[in-house]
């Protein structure tokens, strides 16, 4: 915990320097736990966990302009298996121009490390770990412009992701890349303007993934292009209910994918909140879209979610959540589909001056077409966090 130590220092020195310091905000959560996968596959090793959390997030208003900042840093101890501990450490930083009265620039930019662990190879009494150092960086540049009866937006993101080496737990293996990095390019642009009282926009989006040509070869992660054009609208209606839903298509393209995968599927994004009485709320989501990233395919997945939730505050201070939802994946370079179910049940309480204290009950089920990589995972966790 030293680590964090140094950080908390850091952030109260910078919050106490800030002349607008009002605006600033130190964030913590530390947390306990057990699970019966730590590794979320189908070993199925069962241990408890520690963690922590600490950000540091402020404001600085100028003549004409605004600048924010965000520090952050996170921590999660597994004794048994020590290669597993995480640790994260980033910083953000936001600026944003007024141009004339109706046109705003905004600049944002971030890094973060992340130190993580996972199973190398699992042998019947043996087990081969590693730790492994990636480096995380994006670059934003948008434009807004109040015209034409509405707003009018284009953001050019710039996302990039620099895998370490693998260090393992057993003397011997020399320090190896086990996945390849990337970098994404996204340009979105889009109008917003006001409809049948509430807001009616459209969006066209284009996404770009480039793979380094030997990491392409060497860990078969392969590059693809997506555009998608959609309509939306959005109302909050006076009975407690807001709607938010987004449809369109998405198109995917790349030197790689096969002839017979389907290029243009529906894009679908649609979010509803009911306030009920005596302190209930209501919300549902539903979801689809083709994702680049944070994937397990070569190519790219195309992604349907459901889910849904339920909010009760069973007194003025303590209060239930229940929240379900299932994630289907299509892979489009392999003929290949997973499917994950969970669900989940907090229980918090809110102390004095804002703090909190939650227990959580979680339950994650992952089917796959290969019935030897399914798996469960059950937790339970208790976390106090707060802000000052």
């Amino acid at each position: 915990m030293r680590f964090l130590g140094g950080f908390l220092c850091a952030a109260l020195a910078l919050a106490e320097c800030n002349p607008a310091k009002a605006d600033s905000t130190v964030d913590y959560r530390v947390g306990t736990g057990w699970t019966s996968n730590i590794f979320l596959d189908p070993t199925d090793l069962a241990a408890a966990f520690s963690e922590a959390k600490l950000s540091l997030r402020g404001s600085l208003a100028l003549e004409d302009s605004h600048l924010a900042y965000a520090l952050s840093t996170s921590v999660r101890r597994v004794p048994k298996y020590r290669f597993a501990d995480q640790r994260t450490a980033g910083l953000e930083l936001g600026y944003s121009y007024d141009l004339d009265k109706t046109i705003k620039l905004t600049l944002k930019g971030g890094l973060e490390h992340r130190r993580t662990g996972d199973i190398f190879l699992a042998l019947p009494g043996a087990l081969i770990g590693y730790r492994r150092d990636d480096v995380f960086a994006t670059a934003a540049a948008g434009i807004t412009v109040d015209r034409w009866g509405g707003r009018n937006h284009l953001t050019a993101t710039l996302s990039n992701l620099n895998r370490g080496k693998a260090h393992f737990t057993l003397a011997g293996l020399r320090p190896t890349q086990l996945e390849a990095g990337y970098a994404l390019f996204d340009l979105t642009g889009g109008h917003i303007r006001p409809l049948l009282g509430g807001e009616v926009g459209a969006t066209v989006q284009y996404r770009a993934s480039r793979i380094d040509g030997e990491e392409r070869k060497l860990y078969e992660r392969l590059p693809a292009e997506t555009l998608r054009g959609s309509l939306a609208y959005g109302r909050a209606y006076g009975n407690g209910i807001t709607l938010l839903a987004e449809a369109g298509a998405v198109g995917v393209a790349s030197p790689y994918l096969g002839k017979t995968v389907e290029q243009v599927r529906p894009f679908l994004k649609g979010e509803l909140t009911w306030q009920l009485p005596k302190g209930t709320v209501l919300k549902a989501k539903l979801a689809r879209d083709i994702q680049l990233t944070d994937i397990d395919d070569s190519l790219g997945e195309d992604v349907r979610t459901v889910g849904f939730s339920l909010e009760k505050a069973i007194t003025e201070k303590l209060k239930l959540v229940l929240a379900y939802e299932q994630a289907y994946s299509d892979w489009l370079y392999y003929d290949y589909r997973t499917r994950t179910k969970s669900i989940a049940a907090t229980l918090t309480y809110t102390l004095p001056k804002g703090a909190t204290v939650a227990l959580e009950y979680s339950h994650l089920a992952r089917r796959e077409n290969d019935k030897a990589a399914d798996f469960k995972v059950n937790g339970l966790a208790a976390r106090f966090a707060g802000s000052f």
